[in-house]
């Protein structure tokens, strides 16, 4: 409870600051008096039409009902609709809204809309303050559906899109607090980041876009051909994500508290094997392998029976008996009670050591979330604001997992002249995180995980004494925190220039900045006992104490002039935009470690006996583009655009620092052709839409400077001239490169649809990709760099298309109402694929032809093995072995791996390349089911992936003995011969010496499909009946939303209940953290929100 006080007042204390003050006078009296004091002209009807979350409604046609009297809101959602009678019925009607019906009393409307489905919304941002109707759009793009992820438990922008937007993938990395989830677009992973009209850098605008929360977004669009994409120049090649923050609206201030609770759990659970089990298992393992002496004895399976047993409840008497018959030991009463004494035993007690103790069980497992977003918008018709300062606080398994997050917008707008021809407006984002984990970071669930062959060690020593190596010790060991501070700042005047009607004129600034900090900690264990039996605590060594931190600073400046024009002459509209951007950007880094600490209580680097290093570096990047678009439309019907940029980057050479990119893309809407509509009745297709592009994008390769030679001061002193000076010395660091931008030849065609009066709608999309370009080293035809003595081999531009990609997706969307019941159903389908064309202009294969990528994915799989021996899986009998190819003594049993023998010479020495997809899916999948019924609102969301490729951990390849300290959890998906089981997911275990650990083989690359329950909702609208007639509550929202409810995986899924198949599975040994079992789990959440508005 104190903490939750402390974050209300906190917010409070916030909001406070960000309201704005005027003229000494009581802010909310003076707005409310002067939307008061508007008034309407008679005959006239005006309003706003605006959404659920507030923000303007473009296009919503505004219809008297039985008349033909009809107009479409503006850009600001604004309308004016003349001959309307007082008391008359008017129709506000949107593509995926709730029509509303209204009787106009004559005073000024404002209607808010309520979203109907999850169509594509029909207004995608294109950046650059464009903003195109889908209906007109001529290239691909989707628009999210905000008003979906504002109700979900999203500590990152990102897990909201995954399976509901066409085109776009995502994964988690961990379950930890603050953890981000990756996003790609159409297989690219470098994605671009626009945040009011602001490009940011991409690890930069990945950060910015993770961090911000839901709530403060009125629109997210996803860019993701070059006909799209290709405006924003060479960094746009793999997508574009464009955000428009909330923005202030005529009208009387309007409060929104959003808060969400959120209890979270593990979405799986590992299961560990009992010691005791574990031990005959080894045994039966070691008889099937031929070895000469089982692993454990008689008398150790009797200890380990022991524990069992008295884990069972059997008294110390039943236990002599049991454990007597079994295995023959003719143990006395005297000697069983010994053996539970940890003094008398020293080290070797039942108890301690031969019990089993699940170390899952070790962590606290449930913990809360606190999500907290308090807004507040309105204005008068010259000024209008939008602030709002959120908090979440996502509490780990432990005090030392823990994140914590606070936001603050502010956005202004301001007409500075009467005739509101010019505008300034003026926006502040910013954001501070502090992540905190343990010294070893998620390294601790694989200590205690995996860090010994079985679970025979509690979490305490029965004695009392803390235990050396626990999970609370390890939890508690050091600390490894990371605070970021974000902010972004951008002022704007736009002018309506008044002598050209449509044309304007804008000029902005921006300024972006973010501060990070580093610091990890790590030391010996403190307070905990080695055995159960010691008096003293463990050993520290204050050289083993190591003190790191890590500073990094990053200032980009973006500055650009801009000129729109549009203009609509009967049946043809048009618009151009013009516009010339400068970025600059610095950056700079410094670390140092230090060791040698007496004490844990100061760790602080001046207090460290010992550096152990230094370090830092800084750098400048600068670049400029000149860009320009072209629409244009004819009654809806045909329509054209042309995009271009213009881009110079310090990173080349002065003849070479300039790329032209730029596409075009065409639409034809059959369905507003006079024979269409007279051969399909507009009920049947309302919507009927081709369209295709061309472009030419591009990557930005290398680094700033490459095409200079670089220096690096030689740590040691030189001594020169005849008096021995001392001095610095210089030597060369890198040889320049000859670079430039790479290029991506980019066509994709489409087509949209509307049908049945709006209730079905969806689109389809196919793309090519032709990618020239990428960095390659200089041949040896072309440099010796070993002759000449250089310290790296200089890089150019590969002069071929390297690779290809290609894909198609698929969104479809049902909505209808059955009298008061509502229903809606929708999938998106999006699949993608690449494959190396060419490597170089000739063949540089010196070993066999089977290693030739051409035609296959090798270059981009991220798989462990891009080729290997094709494996049949296991053998299932002895007679299948006699009947095998030789394979040296690894065919040894049933239970082995199977080897296909592809060129018949009867050896296992064919290699093939194996073609599979990577960590990155190249299909996934969505599907979502809901009703409403009087207020409330029941939704289910799947999502899926397949054609996806996980790798096995080399302990279940057997590269470490019999599954090394991963056989108590692996047993079970492994072969075994007491279970038979040819068709299981791992091999028979063995030694290192008889398995194919160490071999390339295709079946350590596992197929990861999946299918989740997603997300399940409920949401129940207060206002709409209960408290529909408290005129000064707007809107009270309750819900309650499960994430990752179940998971589904092929039943040969090898890490079945060990991992989560959505995480990102990429190493293959057990001291990587890209994938490597033991991380933080993924969470299953429970979420309850309440959103109140007044």
């Amino acid at each position: 409870m104190q903490k939750s006080s402390k974050s209300l007042g906190l917010l409070v204390a916030m909001g406070a600051t960000l309201i704005p003050f005027g003229g000494g006078g009581n802010f909310l009296e003076a707005h409310a008096a002067g939307a008061m004091a508007i008034q309407q002209q008679d005959g006239v009807c005006t309003g706003t039409v605006v959404d659920a979350s507030g923000e303007p409604v473009i296009g919503a046609v505004v219809r008297v009902k039985g008349t033909q009297t009809a107009i479409a809101t503006d850009i600001d959602g604004n309308f004016s609709l003349k001959g309307v009678k007082k008391g008359a019925t008017l129709e506000v009607s949107s593509i995926g809204m709730v029509t509303q019906t209204i009787v106009w009393d004559g005073t000024p409307l404002k209607v808010a809309m309520a979203d109907d489905s999850q169509t594509i919304g029909e207004v995608v941002v294109t950046g650059y303050g464009g903003v195109q109707k889908a209906k007109t759009m001529t290239a691909s793009a989707s628009v999210v559906n905000m008003g979906t992820l504002q109700k979900l438990p999203l500590t990152t922008m990102a897990e909201g899109l995954g399976g509901r937007v066409a085109g776009v993938f995502t994964q988690q990395s961990s379950g930890a607090p603050g953890e981000k989830t990756k996003i790609w677009v159409r297989g690219g992973s470098d994605v671009l980041y626009v945040i009011d009209d602001v490009v940011l850098d991409k690890s930069q605008g990945e950060d910015f876009f993770s961090r911000l929360r839901p709530d403060d977004i009125a629109n997210m669009s996803i860019l993701k051909d070059a006909a799209a994409t290709a405006v924003y120049g060479p960094r746009a090649a793999n997508g574009v994500v464009v955000i428009q923050t909330k923005r202030g609206t005529e009208g009387a201030p309007e409060i929104t508290f959003n808060q969400k609770l959120t209890i979270m759990t593990p979405a799986y659970r590992p299961h560990v094997m009992n010691s005791y089990d574990y031990a005959k298992t080894i045994n039966e393992l070691y008889f099937a392998n031929y070895e000469e002496t089982p692993r454990y004895s008689n008398t150790e399976l009797a200890k380990y029976y022991m524990g069992y047993l008295n884990q069972k409840g059997y008294n110390r008497e039943d236990i002599r008996k049991m454990v007597n018959d079994e295995y023959g030991v003719n143990w006395s009463l005297d000697y069983i009670n010994e053996l539970f004494d940890p003094y008398k035993t020293q080290g070797a007690d039942i108890e301690n050591y031969y019990q089993t103790y699940d170390p899952w069980t070790m962590f606290n497992h449930t913990q809360p979330m606190y999500q907290t977003n308090v807004s507040l918008r309105g204005g008068s018709d010259r000024i209008k604001y939008y602030s709002s300062v959120g908090y979440m606080d996502q509490e780990g398994l432990s005090k030392t997992f823990n994140y914590k997050q606070y936001n603050v917008v502010l956005n202004t707008d301001a007409y500075l002249l009467k005739d509101k021809s010019l505008k300034f407006t003026f926006n502040i984002n910013g954001n501070i995180s502090d992540q905190k984990k343990p010294g070893n970071g998620e390294n601790v669930f694989n200590t205690v995980m995996y860090g010994r062959n079985m679970p025979d060690r509690p979490a305490q020593w029965t004695t009392g004494n803390a235990r050396n190596g626990s999970a609370e010790s390890l939890l508690n060991n050091g600390f490894n925190n990371t605070d970021v501070k974000r902010f972004q700042m951008n002022a704007a005047l736009k002018w309506n220039l008044p002598w050209v009607k449509g044309l304007s004129a804008t000029a902005s600034i921006n300024y972006t900045t973010t501060h990070n900090m580093n610091k990890k900690f790590t030391y010996d264990q403190e307070n905990v006992y080695d055995n159960p039996y010691s008096t003293t605590f463990s050993t520290y060594n204050p050289e083993n104490a190591q003190l790191y931190q890590y500073w990094y600073d990053y200032k980009l400046t973006t500055g650009i002039f801009q000129l729109d024009y549009s203009k609509t002459i009967g049946k043809h509209t048009f618009s151009v935009m013009a516009n010339y951007q400068s970025q600059i950007r610095h950056e700079n880094w410094s670390s140092q470690t230090k060791k040698g600490f007496a004490t844990t209580l100061a760790p602080q680097e001046d207090i460290g006996a010992t550096m152990v290093s230094s370090g830092g570096s800084a750098s400048d990047w600068g670049s400029a583009s000149w860009i320009g678009r072209l629409t244009y439309d004819y009654a809806n019907k045909y329509m054209f655009q042309y995009s271009m940029n213009y881009n110079g980057s310090l990173s080349y050479s002065p003849d070479k620092r300039w790329g032209l990119f730029h596409a075009f893309s065409l639409g034809w809407n059959m369905a507003e052709e006079s024979w269409f509509k007279k051969f399909v009745p507009r009920s049947i297709v309302n919507e009927f839409k081709l369209r295709g592009g061309f472009g030419l994008v591009g990557n930005e390769v290398g680094n700033p400077f490459d095409y200079l030679t670089q220096y690096t001061q030689n740590g040691n002193r030189v001594l020169f001239g005849s008096g021995m000076t001392s001095n610095v010395g210089w030597y060369i660091s890198n040889v320049a490169n000859d670079l430039q931008w790479s290029s991506s030849k980019q066509m994709g065609a489409g087509v949209d649809f509307s049908m049945f009066k709006g209730r079905l709608n969806g689109s389809v999309d196919t793309y090519l990709y032709l990618n020239k370009g990428d960095i390659m080293d200089m041949t040896t035809d072309m440099i010796r760099t070993d002759i000449l003595g250089m310290p790296n081999i200089p890089q150019i531009n590969a002069p071929y298309v390297t690779n290809k990609k290609g894909g198609v997706e698929v969104s479809l969307n049902w909505q209808d109402t059955i009298g008061e019941f509502g229903y809606k159903l929708g999938v998106t389908y999006s699949h993608w694929d690449q494959i190396t064309t060419k490597h170089t202009d000739k063949s540089t294969d010196w070993y066999s032809k089977t290693f030739d990528t051409a035609g296959t994915r090798y270059e981009f799989a991220g798989a462990t093995y891009g080729l290997g021996f094709k494996t049949d899986g296991l053998y299932k009998s002895w007679e299948e072995i006699y009947n095998s190819m030789i394979s040296y003594n690894r065919a040894f049993a049933p239970g082995t791996v199977k080897l296909v023998d592809l060129n018949g010479d009867g050896y296992a020495d064919d290699y093939y390349m194996t073609n599979s997809p990577g960590n990155v899916p190249l299909t996934q999948y969505g599907f979502t089911l809901g009703g409403s019924y009087k207020g409330f609102e029941v939704e289910v969301f799947f999502q899926g992936a397949t054609d996806v490729t996980g790798t096995m951990t080399s302990p279940f390849r057997s590269q470490q003995d019999y599954l090394w300290n991963y056989g108590q959890y692996g047993f079970g998906n492994a072969y075994l011969p007491s279970n038979g089981n040819t068709n299981a997911a791992i091999p028979l275990p063995s030694n290192s010496s008889r398995a194919w650990g160490y071999a390339y083989l295709d079946m350590w690359q596992f197929d990861s499909s999946y299918l989740k329950l997603k997300n399940i909702s409920v949401r129940y609208d207060m206002k709409r009946y209960v408290l529909k007639n408290v005129d000064y509550i707007k809107g009270l929202d309750l819900s309650f939303v499960v994430t990752n409810a179940f998971t589904w995986t092929k039943s040969n899924y090898p890490y079945k209940n060990l991992q989560d198949p959505e995480f990102i599975t990429t190493y293959h040994n057990i001291y990587g953290s890209g994938g490597t079992l033991g991380s933080y789990p993924t969470q299953r959440t429970y979420t309850f929100n309440v959103v109140l508005t007044f």
